[in-house]
């Protein structure tokens, strides 16, 4: 597995989130969250903005959705990964920084010792380099030009 691919949860995450803020705000430019009870009238006109919105507001829960599924898949997988880590002060650091989305500080902090933010994060980016190697040889070592 690939920093790049550890990350993945973290990233969907923040897309989630912002997918959530969006919603929230079409909903609110619809006047579904935030009713006017101001008492005015108000003056007829042709444009309809509920019909026009509620379009876009389907797609963006549907694609929220789509995404919530994905992370699901995600989360497994990535929880599936570091249970298989043999090392468990690797796993621990990895569960906290990549499966619960703690910060590297908090992942040092959390895992106590003498851990920094940097030596977690040289630790994992070590086992990776060296699981990476080993799957190189392997591979090499199968018959496959290297």
């Amino acid at each position: 597995m690939t920093m790049k691919e550890l990350y993945q949860l973290h990233y969907l995450t923040k897309l989630i989130e912002r997918d959530a803020m969006e919603i929230r705000r079409i909903e609110e430019s619809l006047g579904l969250k935030s009713p006017s009870l101001s008492g005015m009238p108000h003056a007829p006109g042709a444009h309809d903005k509920l019909g026009e919105g509620v379009p876009e507001l389907v797609d963006r829960k549907n694609e929220l959705e789509e995404r919530k599924k994905q992370m699901t898949e995600v989360r497994n997988r990535l929880r599936n990964y570091v249970e298989s880590v043999p090392d468990l002060h690797i796993r621990l650091i990895m569960q906290l920084r990549f499966v619960e989305l703690m910060s590297w500080q908090e992942t040092a902090d959390y895992a106590g010792g003498k851990n920094s933010e940097a030596s977690v994060r040289m630790l994992v980016k070590r086992y990776l380099e060296k699981e990476e190697a080993e799957q190189r040889k392997e591979e090499n070592g199968n018959g496959n030009p290297g």
